[in-house]
């Protein structure tokens, strides 16, 4: 199979390393020169994290309190909020770490990997065929070509998809400055600056003096010396000298592709969708689509890759609106405070790890899935449909560690179902814990996808069929495969 991926930024190099990983042909196509230098995020959720950490990343991310402060200068924060206060759901943490390092190790990947990167390489055609044409004139073919090109995508615009959603939300603009210079370190995440000489958002970028400052309704054609002198101005430290390395003009928009398919073509990250920045959920919403879709391209089959757009464009609608809510609510928003649970609910807004990794799948690759009924707290119960719970291990390990394409686990009277899962060539455990933590009984079972989402679960052993039969035709049904009879149902 051979894709090709138009779009070499940070969704677009993720995804083509989840699936050259499968063993999946992937051609990157990037009109830019090189790996974009300027980070316009740099925080990874813990889903996202735990996804690279899988597929192979090594990345130095920071802990970071995350938070908001404000104030005339770094030197008069008050504290707006304290840091949230998340669950833990897995081994791999949130962290610090901005774009342009993610990119530029998926590259080393890629390559690694034998896959093929072009820059300087933008499409300006397509064929309903797979088939994509550069601007130089190179014409290059596949079997499916991947949208991966931004808010502004020109797969989507020659595809002739349209967008839902608000659009822009705001009249105003941001001016993303980044630059160099040695300052004080503020203790949380965000910081508000605002005095009578100068305003603007302050976001640490790195360890190694890297910093982003957001100027409203910014022009990109100030001179850079007036904007040194902003930026001396807001933080209130009068004697640096920042190094501007390079700026990007931005608004908020919010708004969803009508379609995440279109025969061969698929869309992931921006060029699906479009949210406000806060909350964070862009860039890695665009990390678990093309993860999502990498492992259905890498089975096979029409009628499971249709399960991409079913299970990832209802997430990109959730988190949209979520997106706005919080736009409008900032205080609900920065403050998780469980007190505050009843205004979130009023004005629609879910708890922060709901669109992180709270949600849940509805789809032909999900057997039996449960609806999510509690928007406030991050329920992973081994619901199908939902992300598998994590316990620790005695080794240290957790159970999402032992997820290896399709895996099964099991309580510990459950000896039937590993011979069934050996016989059958599936990944297979017994999990001391797992029954309480699966809502399952001790000779009950859980077949999980190999994206760590449960695709099919029996809460006790029935002997209406072998389990190895149970097992395959979980298996085949998830994988949207014609089965010879209907699983028997979970008691």
């Amino acid at each position: 199979m051979r894709v090709t991926i138009v779009g070499g930024g940070t969704v677009g190099l993720c995804t083509a390393v989840f699936l050259a990983r499968q063993g999946v042909s992937v051609h990157v196509l990037e009109r830019r020169g090189e790996v974009n230098d300027h980070p316009r995020a740099f925080g990874l959720t813990d889903r996202s994290a735990e996804i690279l950490r899988e597929a192979g990343f090594e990345l130095n991310t920071a802990e970071f309190a995350r938070g908001l402060m404000s104030g005339p200068s770094l030197a008069a924060l008050t504290t707006v909020t304290t840091k949230f206060e998340r669950p833990e759901i897995g081994p791999a943490k949130l962290g610090s770490c901005p774009q342009d390092l993610v990119d530029r190790a998926a590259v080393t990947l890629l390559r690694d990997l034998g896959s093929q990167v072009d820059f300087d390489s933008e499409v300006v055609a397509v064929t309903p065929d797979a088939e994509v044409t550069t601007a130089d004139g190179r014409v290059i073919t596949g079997d499916y070509v991947i949208g991966a090109d931004g808010i502004r995508s020109k797969v989507r615009e020659l595809l002739g998809i349209g967008v839902t959603g608000p659009g822009a939300i705001s009249k105003s603009h941001m001016l993303n400055v980044l630059f160099r210079a040695d300052l004080p370190v503020p203790p949380l995440s965000m910081t508000f600056l605002r005095n009578e000489r100068a305003s603007g958002i302050l976001y640490r970028v790195d360890e190694h003096g890297r910093w982003i400052f957001h100027i409203p309704n910014g022009d990109p054609k100030t001179p850079a010396e007036q904007i040194r002198q902003q930026i001396r101005d807001a933080t209130g430290v009068p004697d640096i000298e920042p190094e501007i390395i390079s700026q990007l003009p931005w608004s908020s928009t919010a708004h969803v592709a009508d379609v995440f398919r279109q025969g061969r073509y698929f869309l992931v990250g921006d060029a699906a969708h479009a949210v406000p920045p806060v909350g964070g959920f862009g860039l890695n919403m665009g990390i678990a689509d093309g993860h999502n879709l990498a492992w259905k391209m890498a089975a096979g089959g029409d009628a499971l890759l249709d399960t991409y757009e079913a299970e990832r464009r209802p997430v990109a609608l959730f988190s949209m609106r979520q997106s706005v809510i919080r736009s409008e609510n900032h205080n609900l928003h920065w403050n998780n405070d469980p007190a505050l649970a009843a205004e979130r609910a009023a004005v629609g807004m879910a708890g922060i790890m709901i669109p992180v990794v709270g949600y849940r799948y509805d789809s032909a690759a999900v057997i039996d899935p449960e609806p999510l009924t509690d928007m406030e707290n991050l329920v992973l119960d081994g619901a199908p449909g939902s992300r598998l719970p994590h316990i620790w291990l005695p080794d240290g390990r957790s159970t999402v560690d032992l997820v290896n394409g399709f895996t099964l686990l099991t309580g510990t009277a459950a000896g039937h179902w590993l011979d069934a899962a050996s016989k059958l060539g599936i990944t297979a455990h017994a999990v001391e814990g797992w029954a309480a933590a699966a809502s399952i009984k001790e000779d009950g079972a859980v077949l999980i996808r190999p994206d760590g989402f449960v695709g099919w679960r029996t809460v006790t052993t029935r002997a209406a069929a072998s389990s190895e039969q149970q097992l395959r035709e979980a298996r085949d049904r998830i994988l949207c495969r014609p089965v010879p009879s209907d699983i028997a149902q979970g008691v």
